[in-house]
């Protein structure tokens, strides 16, 4: 017998996954609950089953994707047998080229959405991004110890220099080359030979 609490919460987070792109090309104002319904394939009372306002669906879809991020910034940070460089690439990939190929121009208002309906949990999340990255350098035998800044602070460099994802809507390819250069200057570790 399975059990109705998982089936739900299978079902919830199915219906989060279909409408983070909805949000993510149109943004928040401009989503309809409609729009949202068809792309988890529900009516509008069927959406209405699950969540109880347009702000609740956001709200629990942007928890579940920077939820989802953070899972996959992990993955990226234990890669075995991944170089610094190839690890770091691959988290910052995961976090902000995750955000480049989800939100359009158009749907930044997603971004003041998101802080207003839970600024402090935005801010968590940031937080919590480069703590592991600061903890994935420090944990590092190729970080240079004669670094002159601390692993946090490579970290907030990193984490800043990723928002810029959505100032100047760099190619994927134009990011990437930012952040593998940001990386080897401020780790001081060459790239993996892919990378150059």
């Amino acid at each position: 017998m399975s059990d109705p609490s998982s089936e739900t919460t299978l079902r919830r987070d199915a219906i989060l996954l279909a409408v983070m792109p909805v949000f993510g090309r149109y943004g928040f104002r401009k989503t309809s609950v409609d729009e949202l319904a068809a792309a988890a394939g529900l009516s509008k009372q069927g959406l209405y089953l699950h969540f109880s306002s347009k702000e609740e669906v956001f709200r629990e879809a942007m928890k579940k994707y920077l939820d989802d991020g953070l899972e996959l910034v992990d993955r990226e940070l234990a890669r075995p047998g991944a170089t610094l460089h190839g690890r770091l690439m691959g988290a910052m990939d995961a976090w902000f080229g995750r955000h480049l190929r989800t939100f359009a121009p158009e749907s930044f208002d997603v971004i003041g959405a998101g802080d207003r309906l839970s600024a402090t949990g935005v801010e968590g999340y940031k937080a919590a991004f480069q703590a592991k990255i600061a903890k994935a350098l420090s944990q590092s035998r190729e970080f240079k110890s004669s670094n002159v800044c601390t692993a946090a602070e490579v970290a907030r460099v990193l984490f800043l220099l990723g928002l810029t994802w959505k100032e100047e809507r760099p190619s994927e390819t134009e990011l990437m080359a930012r952040f593998s250069l940001c990386i080897r200057a401020c780790c001081q570790i060459e790239p993996d030979r892919k990378a150059r």
